[in-house]
Order: C-alpha cells, then sequence, then structure tokens
C-alpha cells in the first residue's frame, strides 16, 4: 500500500513551503485528493514530480504527458517508451535510450552511472551487435552521451563501464572521443579478483574500466572520499599502532578504525554462476561495486541514472542508499528482472 503524505509533509519531502505545494496542486502539476481540509498525496506522485516536474519551460513534461499515478501504466507515452513502471522512490523507462534520454529534465542528475554495450563482445547478444561498423557504433555512443551531458548537473559526474581486448580495442577511441565531449575527470580500474577468457598468447585479463567525465574543465564535481573506506587488516594496524611518529594515539586509532581511502583501483570480485546475486544479465556488475560508485558520486535524496539499466544494480543500490533514480532499459526481460529484484530488496 502507497503512503500517504499531508501537505505539510510533502512539503518537507520537496523542500518547499506548504503553499507551494497547495499551488501545484491546484495547477494539477501534483496529483492529490482531497481529505478534509487538507489534500493527500502519494509518495509515488511527489516522487515522479520530484524526478520529472520541475522542468524548464518549452521542454516536454513526461508527468503531463503520462498523467496522473493511477493512469502512468497505461497513458499515452512519447514515441519511444514502451513502458513505465514506478518502484519505491524511482522509475524504469523501458524503451531506447536515445528515445527517452531527450525527454529527461536538463541539469537534474547527480551521478550517471552507464554500462552501455561494449560493442561485439557478446556475440550472442542481439543488444551488442545492433551496429554494423565501429564507426556506427562509435557514433551512437556520442549521441547518448551529449544527452547524459544535458542532463548532468553542473557538479555531477558520467561515469562509463568500459573494457579493453582483442575484441574490445573499440573501448580506446570511445574514451578519446568522449574526452572531447566532456572533460576527463578520472580512469578507474575495476580489479575483478580473478581472470576471465583465458588466452594462450597474453596475460589473462583481470579488469575492467569506468571513464570518469564531469562537465568542463571548471567544473567542481561533488565526490565524498570520506563515503568509501576500505578496512585495515588486523596485522597492518598493530604495525601502524606501534610507529612512534604519531604522538596522537587516539586520532590514529580513529582514522585506523575508519579504514583507509579507497584508490582508484577497486578491487571486487566479480560474479560467477554460483554468486546468489546473479540474476541472468551476462554483464551483470556487482553490487559492492555500485555501491562504491554512487555512495561517493552523491549525496542522500540526489537523483541518479542508468541509461542501461540491465538487471536493475543501480536501482536496487541506489534505493538502499537513500537516492531518487531513474532507469532506462530496452529488454522487457530485463524490466522484469530488475522490477524483481527491487521488490526483493524492499
Amino acid at each position: 500500500m502507497q503512503k500517504s503524505l499531508t501537505t505539510a509533509e510533502a512539503a518537507r519531502f520537496l523542500k518547499v513551503s506548504p503553499e507551494r505545494v497547495r499551488e501545484l496542486i491546484r495547477q494539477k502539476r501534483l496529483s492529490a485528493e482531497k481529505c478534509g481540509r487538507d489534500w493527500v498525496i502519494q509518495k509515488s506522485a511527489l516522487n515522479l514530480f520530484a524526478e520529472h516536474g520541475r522542468k524548464q519551460v518549452g521542454r516536454p513534461s513526461l508527468l503531463n504527458t503520462l498523467g496522473d499515478t493511477a493512469r502512468r501504466e497505461n497513458a499515452i507515452r512519447p514515441q519511444g517508451i514502451r513502458a513505465v513502471h514506478t518502484v519505491g522512490d524511482g522509475m524504469i523507462y523501458r524503451g531506447d535510450a536515445l528515445d527517452i534520454l531527450p525527454h529527461l529534465p536538463s541539469s537534474h542528475y547527480q551521478a550517471i552511472l552507464a554500462d552501455p554495450p561494449y560493442f561485439q563482445v557478446l556475440r550472442n547478444e542481439r543488444w551488442d551487435n545492433a551496429w554494423q561498423s565501429p564507426e556506427e557504433y562509435l557514433e551512437w555512443t556520442v549521441t547518448w552521451v551529449r544527452q547524459a551531458k544535458r542532463v548532468l548537473k553542473n557538479d555531477g559526474l558520467l561515469l562509463i563501464f568500459g573494457q579493453l581486448g582483442k575484441r574490445e580495442h573499440i573501448w580506446l577511441h570511445t574514451c578519446s572521443l568522449l574526452a572531447q565531449e566532456m572533460q576527463f575527470h578520472d580512469m578507474i580500474i575495476w580489479d575483478r579478483a580473478v581472470g576471465y577468457n583465458e588466452r594462450r598468447d597474453s596475460f589473462t585479463p583481470q579488469y575492467e574500466m569506468i571513464l570518469v567525465l564531469r562537465q568542463s574543465s571548471d567544473a567542481k564535481p561533488y565526490f565524498n572520499k570520506e563515503a568509501v573506506r576500505l578496512p585495515y587488516s588486523v596485522e597492518r594496524i598493530q604495525i601502524y599502532q606501534q610507529d612512534k611518529r604519531y604522538k596522537d594515539t587516539r586520532a590514529r586509532a580513529r582514522h585506523l578504525s575508519m579504514g583507509k581511502y579507497a584508490t582508484n583501483i577497486l578491487r571486487v570480485p566479480s560474479l560467477k554462476g554460483v554468486s546468489k546475486e546473479k540474476a541472468g544479465h551476462p554483464s551483470q556488475k556487482p553490487v559492492q561495486l555500485i555501491q562504491h560508485l554512487i555512495s561517493a558520486s552523491t549525496r542522500v535524496g540526489d537523483a541518479v541514472l542508468d541509461p542501461f539499466l540491465g538487471s536493475g544494480t543501480t536501482a536496487v543500490v541506489a534505493q538502499s542508499l537513500g537516492r531518487r533514480w531513474t532507469g532506462i532499459e530496452l529488454q522487457a526481460q530485463y524490466v522484469r528482472t530488475a522490477r524483481k529484484r527491487l521488490a526483493e530488496s524492499s
């Protein structure tokens, strides 16, 4: 059963005055029901407004297009949006990212986590073989990244997964092109802990990469190093505690108990067939890895976007960390998987 909020509670949720909430209701920009002298607003309606109601004049509004919460599943939608699902504090749009991204609000998302197709790496997956040539794939990549840049906040970060290999060398060109579209910020190495695709003529590959971009050279993106600390081993703590150079033993003990700052090499084991996390997607990323990325790049209440949602890991993690989220996924089977995982994690 959905949670209902009064105008005063809705005002605190949206961080506006109660008068502003009542004005939005009168303007029919916020769905509500009369209850005595007050109004009652479903939390899902507030999430929808927070996600898509504050738009620039002139840009098509998904709120107006899709109607109120009760009619959303069967509403007439912009071309390319096949279905819309509200889940918790987020929404899943089923459709092509290139069709849906233009309808999302500008400068809205604090972080965008994108795990796009790598291009002809998974030979048995249609979604990874939709382009006839590397040039066509690169053109598609630049197109969606330009839309991602538009919806990213000025102090936000865009994180894009990729990998290098004999079939994955297109990633080199991808990084070069995208560094011309946005400002390069960092390259995170995901150490998968175990190798994959055993090869005879080279070392066994064990990592993937995450290209991190910001809006411009003078942009100052939000990043919280304190959010991701890694525990010291018992042996390391004992060694540091015996180091006579540290005079403030209490401060040193506090730091040691909190753990060390994570580097841009994140060692998180990849998901194997026996993993309880496995949900049927061939390129599913571990929850722990996505937790590190979202925790460091966003605050509680911030909006997170995943334009290639897949099995829904970004949504599951964002929901658990108190972030608002939006996901886009073309394949109906993965939308079902994401919704199931969200239901099980709530």
